[in-house]
């Protein structure tokens, strides 16, 4: 351990300020097959402790939900998943199979149980940097009413559209009404914009349809006194200007194998903090420890200066990534002692 354990918190927030620090901080998560295995390794039944994580993860809605039956479930908006288990699975029934809101109606913001159960378990984590999840917005209607379906209806019905992400965004707006005096540092907004080549959608379209509510709801955020983190999928360097006015903070989970680390710290790392910049598609299921090890030594010198970098597997470790590969990226990112450590000079 490298720094004593109630200064996790503040080494976040020291990068989120664009301090440089000593260690860089890391986030680790894994699927339950992967954590499962570590935990045998590890001899303990408390992973999360053991390696040392400076940011607690959670999330306004549980992440494991209860009623899994043979990998499907339901979630409290009416979507249906399948496949659910090493990944949060597919969506394969969407509720709004009209485009019409009539007759829908948006879950309870945040049950009372669930937001006792919030409270303690930010209370057991203070030490951490306490990263909450609220939800979705064209992500979650890209689930209530079908991917093809959303897209055609901002050419066809785009009044539809302007309701649909507006009561999404007040359901958002509420549960931070709910969760604003609880012990929490950041909140997480999770939102795919990109593929693995573009934006999902035009610049034009996102521009119309997302970001004014996306001011809205990080206005919200910046005046609750929360740090304001924000993850997408895929390319999205088309927009991260737009990102930087809306005052986001940090942005997850940034894919190198898409967008390249030194262009995207050269152009915006004294306005963002980058958080993941490590492979999970190419480099740790695929390369050999050696070379996992190495990356990480060269991510750290790219992202580190000058403070804006949380080191993480950009989509966590998944189940195709060998142990002794996720072996190797633990040992190099809980021993890390910043930039000022690395020899090497070298780019991705």
């Amino acid at each position: 351990m490298l720094e004593p354990k109630m200064m996790k918190r503040e080494i976040v927030k020291e990068t989120l300020e664009h301090q440089e620090t000593v260690p860089i901080p890391y986030y680790l998560n894994f699927t339950p097959n992967l954590e499962h295995k570590l935990r045998i390794h590890f001899k303990t039944n408390n992973l999360n402790k053991l390696l040392g994580n400076h940011i607690y993860w959670t999330s306004v809605v549980k992440n494991i939900p209860e009623n899994i039956v043979d990998g499907k479930y339901t979630d409290i908006f009416g979507v249906r998943w399948e496949n659910v288990g090493s990944t949060r699975g597919i969506p394969t029934h969407h509720p709004l199979t009209e485009p019409s809101l009539q007759d829908y109606y948006f879950p309870d913001s945040l049950p009372n149980e669930r937001l006792k159960e919030l409270e303690n378990e930010l209370s057991e984590n203070r030490e951490l940097f306490k990263l909450v999840k609220i939800g979705d917005l064209y992500e979650r209607a890209n689930f209530l009413r079908g991917m093809t379906n959303l897209i055609v209806d901002m050419y066809k019905h785009p009044k539809f559209v302007e309701d649909l992400l507006d009561q999404i965004l007040q359901y958002n707006l509420s549960v931070l009404t709910k969760i604003q005096k609880l012990n929490i540092d950041g909140i997480w907004l999770s939102d795919d914009y990109g593929h693995q080549n573009g934006l999902l959608i035009s610049p034009k379209l996102w521009r119309h349809f997302i970001k004014p509510r996306l001011q809205i709801l990080f206005d919200k955020i910046k005046d609750l006194g929360f740090y304001a983190f924000l993850h997408s999928d895929g390319d999205i360097k088309e927009i991260i200007p737009d990102l930087i006015e809306l005052e986001v903070d940090a942005i997850h989970p940034v894919q190198p194998e898409i967008m390249d680390l030194s262009t995207l710290k050269k152009k915006f790392g004294n306005q963002l903090t980058f958080f993941g910049c490590f492979s999970t598609q190419e480099t740790l299921p695929r390369k050999k420890p050696e070379t996992i090890k190495k990356t990480v030594k060269q991510v750290i010198n790219i992202m580190g200066k000058k403070g804006g970098f949380i080191i993480s597997p950009g989509i966590g470790f998944l189940d195709d990534v060998p142990i002794e590969n996720a072996l190797a990226f633990i040992d190099e990112v809980t021993n890390n002692e910043g930039i000022e450590s690395i020899s090497s000079k070298n780019s991705l």
